[in-house]
């Protein structure tokens, strides 16, 4: 159900005067002066005409600091499940503030956080919390490494796994340019000796670099939606053959459900997919806006923990803030996980038929609450390579008309609905795409 109700006079097709960005834009010069490029994370860099300024939001809506108000398909890069500032995580936060925010120590929110994700994502049996989903994935292959004794991870083109040293690859540039790279500049190129790229949905890849690494495989990991890479689902049969690739060559699966898990299905991708892991990473719509991360998976595996064989150290590990957000998050998730989750996937079916609708060469994919849009590209594709013709300069013109309009995306695409949106919210939000194609096109 909708968390909150903010009207708008406007009609759906009406004559809306375009959104301006007077104070944003002053705001993001100032932010030049004293911080690099003005942004804080090295994604929002790309908005046009600028990186937008928020104040607020509501349920659906954001409010900048010019007073423009927009529907939000960003929703934080994806945490914001219930939308902006719902009533069941506000009455947590506010509760637990009256108590204390971090202590360094054990609280009883912590196993009733893990005793949560343990009921709820298959093959769960133990669990352990850092704050930011990169982190996650550097304790989940440290897991991996320890229990097989081996230091090689299969990972596949396009899928993100968080940017340190290690995991933040990209393909290599120029003309004739092959293979892969690290993904920045400042990272050692011993960093990523360990690490083997194979292309998604590519089953025959992936044996062949196992065969080639007979035994010295640790983990293969992977998103098992490819969210980050223009939403791209698995071939049918991909994930079981993983997983049975796996078993055969004594590798550690690991799922990384940031984007996917308890979004997709209560359970997130294993659930949904019926494919269980090792281990899987959780994050973003764990706690609905609060930063939590996590690993869970089998016992055998986080003994390695317990023993102290795998260090796992982090001041704000399990602070009890943000486990009271993702406590009351998980609550509601599974308390009304009977209608919100159909309601959440219709929602997002309904936001990609309408764009969908609009025709070439707007391309839209889609899986339940998670839409990409694209210029350029197959409607169909199995990988990244198949997106390599995108026109992500008219894509960036695109969500900038939209920005105008009243609507609040991501430039690469990526759009996040929530169980805030509703109907109306969704029919004016292709409106607005339908006037911005016209502006662009």
């Amino acid at each position: 159900m909708r968390q909150e109700m903010v009207t708008d006079d406007a009609d759906h097709e009406g004559s809306r005067t375009p959104a301006s960005f007077p104070i944003s834009a002053e705001l993001y010069e100032r932010a030049r002066r004293v911080i690099p490029g003005g942004v804080t994370s090295a994604v929002r860099a790309g908005a046009l005409p600028h990186p937008l300024y928020l104040e607020r939001g509501a349920g659906p809506y954001v409010w900048d600091v010019d007073g423009n108000r927009y529907i939000d398909f960003v929703l934080g890069y994806g945490p914001l499940i219930l939308g902006h500032a719902p009533a069941v995580l506000r009455t947590a936060l506010v509760a637990q503030l009256e108590k204390g925010v971090t202590f360094g120590s054990q609280s009883r929110l912590e196993i009733e956080v893990a005793e949560l994700i343990v009921e709820l994502v298959p093959g769960a049996e133990q669990v352990v919390f850092s704050t930011s989903g990169t982190e996650a994935v550097a304790s989940a292959l440290r897991i991996a490494r320890a229990a097989t004794g081996r230091e090689i991870v299969i990972r596949f083109e396009g899928h993100y796994h968080g940017w340190f040293d290690e995991m933040l690859i990209g393909p290599r540039r120029g003309a004739g340019a092959t293979g892969f790279a690290p993904g920045s500049e400042g990272i050692p190129a011993a960093a990523q000796q360990n690490m083997l790229v194979a292309p998604w949905n590519d089953i025959g890849a992936v044996r062949g670099l196992l065969e080639a690494r007979r035994g010295q495989v640790a983990a293969i990991i992977l998103e098992p939606l490819l969210v980050n890479g223009g939403v791209i689902s698995a071939s049918p049969g991909f994930l079981a053959a993983l997983r049975t690739l796996a078993d055969e060559h004594g590798a550690i699966l690991i799922f990384d459900e940031v984007i996917t898990g308890f979004r997709l299905a209560p359970g997130g991708a294993q659930e949904l997919f019926g494919v269980r892991a090792d281990l899987a990473i959780f994050g973003k719509a764990i706690g609905a806006g609060v930063p939590l991360s996590a690993v869970a998976g089998r016992k055998g595996l986080l003994d390695l923990v317990a023993a102290g064989r795998v260090v796992h150290n982090g001041t704000f590990n399990g602070n009890v803030l943000a486990l009271a957000g993702v406590a009351a998050t998980l609550r509601h998730l599974r308390d009304e996980r009977a209608t919100l989750f159909p309601r959440l996937s219709s929602i997002g079916d309904q936001l990609a038929r309408g764009l969908r609708e609009l025709g070439p060469p707007l391309v839209v994919r889609s899986l339940g609450p998670i839409v990409h849009t694209a210029f350029g590209e197959p409607a169909d594709v199995t990988s990244v390579r198949d997106r390599e013709g995108g026109d992500r300069a008219l894509h960036a013109r695109f969500i900038g008309a939209l920005l105008r309009h009243g609507v609040h995306a991501t430039p690469r695409g990526l759009w996040y609905v929530s169980t805030a949106h509703g109907d109306d919210d969704i029919a004016a939000t292709v409106a607005a795409a339908r006037r911005a194609l016209a502006e662009v096109l």
